[in-house]
C-alpha cells in the first residue's frame, strides 16, 4: 500500500516538562504552537516478528507507542469529524538514536533502517486511557498510558489534515514519553496494548545483512535547505556543516502546469527552483567516488515554502514544506548520461515572464556525490526515491494569479499558477 507514516514529537507531557526551560532560550525562543510533525521513511518500516539491525557504535532506543491508521480522506476535518476517518489503530516502535535538539529535522536520529517497525491494526472504540507497555527480554521495562497526550487521536487527524491531505493507509504516531528504553543487540523488545496484536522484534548487530521490507510505500523525497551559500546568507543564515536534509509527504507533490495553493492571510509564500536526483537502484554504505552510480537522472521541482508557518522545531516544519499542492515535480527523468556535469547547470526562476532568480548548480555546498553518499552511511536509499538539492539566492513573494516558471538547463521547464484558498476550494466542487 502507498501510505505515509507521519509521526508526532514533544506530545508528551514528560517531554514537555523536561524541555519547558529550553524552549523559551535559543534556538526555539518560544514553546511550539503547533504539533512538531516528522515522518518516518519506508526504509525505517518493518512489520511484528522481524528483525531489526541496530547501528554500529550508537546508543538506539526503543520508543513504544500507538498510531492511528487513516481509512477514509481526510481533508481539513474537524476534531468531531475526526472519528470517521479513523480506521483502526496499530502499536509501533519509533525507534530513535538520543536526541539533544528539536531545533533542525532529526534525519539521522530518526530514519535509521528498520527504526519504525507496526504490528497489525485493530479496531478501538477509544484510544484514550490506553496503557502501553515494553518488556525487553521478558521484563516489563515501561507502562504509559495516552492520558499522558498533550492533543489526542481526534485533535491530530484534525491537525495534520488542515494541511496535508490525509489517505487511506496513512498512520500517525501519536508520541512517546522523554524516558526512552535503550536496546541492544540480541534484545527482543515486546510492545503490548489491550485490544491490539502485540508488536515483537529482535535486534541484532548492524553487520548481519537484512532484507528491506517486502511493503512498498511512497518513494522517499528528500529536500535540501540552505544548500547554496548565497541562499543561506539571503536567509541571514551560515551555510551548514553538515546536510540539512528533511523528508516531504507525498500529499505536496503536483505536477507540471499545476496549480499551488496560498494560503489565506499569509504575508510570504515564495518559490525554490531545485534541481532533484532521481535514485536508480538500492544504495547503502556508498562511497562518494561511487555515488553517481546510483543516479537514474535528474528532474526539476518548486519546492514552495509558507514563512509564516516556521516554528523553530524540526525547521523547516512540515507545516511550512510539506502543504497540499506546494511541490510542483516535472514528471520527466533525464537519464544521468544526458546530464554530463549534473555541478555546471544554470537555474532560472520566471514570475510572470519577469526573471527572478538565477544560480549555478557550481554553487551548492554539498554536491550530489556527496548527498547520495551521505544518506547513504546511515539508511538505504531505494529505486524511486529523490534528492531535492536545494535553491540559490532570489526569492519573492508569489501572489494569486502568478505564473511560475522554474528552468534547468538541460533538465527541463516546470510551469505552475499561484491560486487562492476560494479559487482552490472552487475548482474542487
Amino acid at each position: 500500500m502507498k501510505r505515509t507514516i507521519f509521526a508526532v514529537a514533544l506530545n508528551h507531557q514528560s517531554q514537555i516538562q523536561a524541555w519547558n526551560a529550553a524552549f523559551h532560550q535559543s534556538p526555539y525562543q518560544a514553546p511550539p504552537k503547533t504539533p512538531v510533525w516528522f515522518i518516518k521513511p519506508r526504509n525505517t518500516w518493518r512489520t511484528s516478528h522481524q528483525t531489526i539491525a541496530l547501528p554500529e557504535g550508537e546508543k538506539t532506543f526503543s520508543g513504544a507507542t500507538v498510531g492511528l491508521v487513516i481509512g477514509e480522506k481526510a481533508r481539513r476535518v474537524t476534531e468531531a469529524q475526526a472519528a470517521q476517518h479513523i480506521a483502526g489503530f496499530v502499536l509501533a516502535n519509533e525507534l530513535s538514536l538520543a536526541e539533544e535538539s528539536f531545533y533542525r529535522p532529526a534525519i539521522q536520529a530518526k530514519c535509521r533502517d528498520g527504526f519504525c517497525p507496526t504490528g497489525e491494526m485493530a479496531p478501538l472504540s477509544d484510544s484514550h486511557g490506553l496503557e502501553i507497555v515494553t518488556e525487553v527480554n521478558g521484563e516489563e521495562r515501561q507502562r504509559w498510558s495516552t492520558t499522558e497526550l498533550q492533543r489526542g487521536a481526534e485533535q491530530l487527524v484534525a491537525a495534520l489534515s488542515d494541511f496535508a491531505t490525509l489517505m487511506p493507509g496513512d498512520i500517525i504516531l501519536m508520541g512517546t514519553p522523554q524516558q526512552r528504553i535503550a536496546v541492544e543487540a540480541g534484545d527482543e523488545v515486546v510492545v503490548r496494548a489491550t485490544g491490539l496484536p502485540a508488536l515483537v522484534n529482535r535486534f541484532v548487530a548492524e553487520q548481519t545483512p537484512q532484507p528491506q521490507p517486502q511493503e512498498q510505500g511512497h518513494p522517499t523525497f528528500f529536500a535540501l535547505g540552505l544548500n547554496y551559500a548565497d541562499h543561506a546568507s539571503e536567509l541571514d543564515f551560515k551555510a551548514p556543516e553538515s546536510p540539512l536534509v528533511f523528508i516531504k509527504a507525498a500529499n505536496t507533490l503536483t505536477g507540471d502546469n499545476a496549480v499551488s495553493v496560498r494560503p489565506d492571510n499569509v504575508d510570504y509564500m515564495h518559490y525554490e527552483a531545485e534541481l532533484v536526483v532521481v535514485i536508480g537502484k538500492t544504495a547503502r554504505n556508498v562511497s562518494r567516488e561511487q555515488a553517481l552510480d546510483y543516479v537514474a537522472g535528474y528532474t526539476l521541482c518548486n519546492d514552495y515554502a509558507v514563512r509564516d508557518y516556521l516554528e523553530n522545531y524540526y525547521r523547516p516544519n512540515l507545516r511550512v514544506k510539506s502543504r497540499d499542492t506546494l511541490t510542483p515535480l516535472h514528471p520527466n527523468v533525464v537519464p544521468r548520461d544526458q546530464v554530463p556535469d549534473a555541478q555546471n547547470l544554470t537555474l532560472k526562476t520566471f514570475i510572470n515572464g519577469e526573471l527572478r532568480q538565477s544560480g549555478t548548480t557550481r554553487d551548492m555546498v554539498f554536491d550530489v556525490p556527496f548527498l547520495v553518499s551521505w544518506l547513504s552511511q546511515f539508511m538505504t536509499l531505494q529505486s524511486g526515491d529523490m534528492i531535492a538539492t536545494g535553491t540559490p539566492k532570489g526569492l519573492a513573494d508569489v501572489r494569486p494569479g502568478d505564473e511560475v516558471v522554474v528552468e534547468i538547463e538541460g533538465v527541463g521547464r516546470l510551469t505552475n499558477r499561484i491560486v487562492s484558498e476560494q479559487q482552490f476550494e472552487e475548482s474542487l466542487k
